[in-house]
Order: C-alpha cells, then structure tokens, then sequence
C-alpha cells in the first residue's frame, strides 16, 4: 500500500509538470541550424522545398557525412551545398573539395566564418562585425524588427544587376580581403564590401557566401529576400542532382529513434528527467533492507532462587527453621555439584580449599559456611540466629547483594 501511495504521487507530479509545459508559450528558437526538417526561423525545411521546385527533385536529399567520405569514398557525382556558421576544413576535406570541383562539379560554401585552411589557399579573408547570440531572443528580434536595413547587390550570371534589402543580422560577415585572380566578386554589401565570391577551379565552380542566413526559412518566406536566395540557388545546373551536406553544422547526425523524438520535446524530455530521478530516488529508499521490528525478550530467569525463597519464607512463617535450613543446605550442595564438580558428601579441609579457589569466594565466607553447615546438620535443633547467619552466609557465597 505504502509503495503504491510513492507511485500515484510520482505519475501526479509529473502528469501536472507535462500539463503546465504544453500550457505555457514556447519561446521562438532562434538557433541557426540549417538543418532540412526544423521549421524554425533559421532551420532549412522552406529551402528543400524551394530546392525541389528548382530542380525538379522528388526530394532533396541531405548528408551528415564530410566531404572527404563522400568524395573519395562514395564517388558521389551530386553538387554540394553546405551551410555553416563556422566551416572548417580540415586537409583532406579541402583536398577532396577541390578535386571534386576540378572534375565539373558546382559546389556552394556559406558561412560566416571560414576556416584558416581555406582561406590561405584561396587567398581571401573574411570578417564578422557582429556574432549571433540566439539565445538573446530580444536582440535576435529587435535587429531583424529594425529600421536599420543592408542593401545586397547581386550581379547575376547573365550580366543583369538586382538590388535587395535585408535586415543588417544577416550582412553582418563580409570579405575582407581577396587576392586571387581566380576568384570573382558576385556581390556587394552597400558600403562595397563583398559578400558572395566565385572562384573558378578547373571545369567545375565554387562559390562562396558570408550570408547563410539567406538560405533559411525567415529569409526564403520573405517576399523581399527569397528572390535573392532562389538567384543563388540557380547558380546551381539544372539537370545535375544537389545534395545539401549538413555535418559541418550539425555533425554526425543519430538516428531518429523514438527516444530521441521524445526527449526533441522540452515538456516530454524534463518529464522522462523528473522519471528517471524519482524511480532511482525511489530505488535508493527501498534498497535498504526491510525487516520486521525485533521484539526485545528478556532472558529466561533463574526462578530456581526466587522458589527457595519463597519456599524459606513459608517454612520461616511455620518457625520451622530445622526443615528450612535442611532444605537451603540440600540445594547449595545441589549448587556446589552442578557448578564446581565437587563431592559434597566430606566437607573436609580439601573441599573447603577446592571451593573456595572455584567459586571465587573469600575463604574466611566458604570456611564459616562449611562449619555452620556441619554443625546444623549435626543437631537437631537450630536458633533463628543460626538460621539468619547460614542465610546471611549463602547469599555472599551466591553473589547476591
């Protein structure tokens, strides 16, 4: 019953904590990432669906796997898109990227911060004047609220110019620097400063954007800047099959087990925490070892004194003293031979002496209590004074205060 009480308290509190979690407002998750099934305002799932009416896919596939597996391992033939805040390349990375790229293939790199490895090689550098911090909600809103708006000049393929406006969060990296004459500016921030590059590398292209952001759902919902996100994207060729590589934001993507679905949600993922908290605290409690209360007995008394007594005060009433002392006298020797393996039928110097070392006693007591014995039973007449004197006698002997 007890245990029963511990569970309906435990399904109560969390079936209570759940309730309020689906109640209450979800903030806007600002986080970037790019990630082709979040719908959030900087996930990628408004992209793929522009990416299949682009390119006429049933579906546009992603990939958690770098460049190096999917070039050199894989062989894959597909163009590349890849979306980062940060994309770092290691030497194998870079190295397949542009073999990959000399082979005819059209491969596009945004993010807001490059890695040194390729920068050097292809002798550009970028800047960030400002990092987002998506856990500020208030900033994230406020910055894509404001007046304060960056004219993107985009200079297309087939020689025309088109100008679009957005909120300065997303211009907020640029190139800084670019020495290469392999390499293209395809377009300008309003102050000039360059934002997406084309560098020419054997038959195939590679672009590179510091505006990420513009391949997201915010910007690809917006009237005023999906038409410059579909432009980038149709730099892409047609008829050649696109895949959007999501390790370098997201890594090794696990496998969606159920799990991992549940613990996706805030409300479900706290509840299976308090769970799994209360059954261990739960486990913890009714560990310890269960056992009903020992009763305390007492030990089993020697009633054997207490009958003689009782017994010597009936027979002390009567004035019968001869009888009483007779009977205390059979039951010490009774004592004696139990307890100390003597003979008591010679009470001689020997057995004084063997009494006395056994028991423990002080000799003058076991030599007066010897000798009274003796003496009552050699007469047939005790005074109450003898009577009280064996008594007094016998109970040192015993021990008894």
């Amino acid at each position: 019953m007890k245990d029963k009480k511990y569970l309906i308290f435990f399904i109560a509190i969390i079936t209570i904590y759940v309730v309020y979690e689906m109640q209450k407002p979800n903030p806007e998750d600002w986080t970037p990432t790019y990630h082709y099934r979040d719908r959030i305002p900087f996930g990628t799932f408004a992209t793929h669906g522009l990416l299949k009416d682009l390119f006429d896919q049933q579906e546009a596939p992603s990939s958690f796997k770098t460049i190096y597996e999917l070039v050199e391992q894989e062989e894959i033939e597909d163009n590349l898109l890849i979306l980062s805040s940060g994309l770092m390349l290691d030497e194998n990375d870079f190295s397949s990227l542009l073999t990959h790229v000399e082979k005819g293939h059209t491969v596009f790199l945004a993010a807001q911060d490059f890695s040194s490895r390729l920068e050097d090689s292809l002798h550009f550098e970028t800047y960030l004047e400002q990092r987002l911090n998506p856990a500020d909600f208030t900033q994230v809103i406020n910055e894509l609220a404001a007046e304060t708006k960056t004219n993107v000049r985009f200079s297309l393929p087939n020689g025309n110019e088109e100008t679009f406006v957005f909120p300065s969060l997303a211009t907020v990296a640029y190139f800084s620097k670019v020495e290469s004459d392999s390499i293209t500016e395809m377009a300008w921030r309003e102050d000039g400063k360059p934002v997406l590059l084309k560098y020419n590398g054997g038959q195939g292209d590679l672009y590179l954007s510091t505006m990420p952001l513009a391949f997201t759902n915010y910007f690809v919902l917006q009237e005023e800047t999906s038409v410059f996100t579909s432009s980038l994207l149709s730099l892409f060729p047609k008829d050649e099959p696109l895949l959007h590589v999501e390790y370098y934001q997201l890594g090794k993507l696990e496998s969606q087990s159920e799990i991992r679905a549940l613990l996706s949600y805030p409300a479900l993922r706290w509840a299976i925490y308090i769970l799994l908290a209360s059954m261990l605290i739960f486990i913890l409690f009714e560990s310890k070892r269960r056992q009903r209360i020992i009763a305390v007995i007492p030990p089993v008394k020697n009633a054997t004194l207490e009958f003689v007594n009782t017994l010597g005060q009936l027979y002390h009433q009567q004035k019968n003293h001869k009888n009483l002392a007779r009977k205390r006298i059979l039951f010490w020797k009774d004592f004696v031979r139990s307890h100390y393996t003597l003979r008591t039928d010679k009470l001689d110097e020997p057995f004084k002496l063997e009494l006395t070392r056994k028991s423990g006693t002080e000799k003058t007591t076991v030599f007066a209590l010897v000798e009274l014995v003796e003496r009552v039973e050699a007469n047939n007449m005790i005074e109450e004074g003898e009577l009280l004197l064996m008594e007094k006698l016998m109970n040192e002997f015993y021990g008894i205060a």
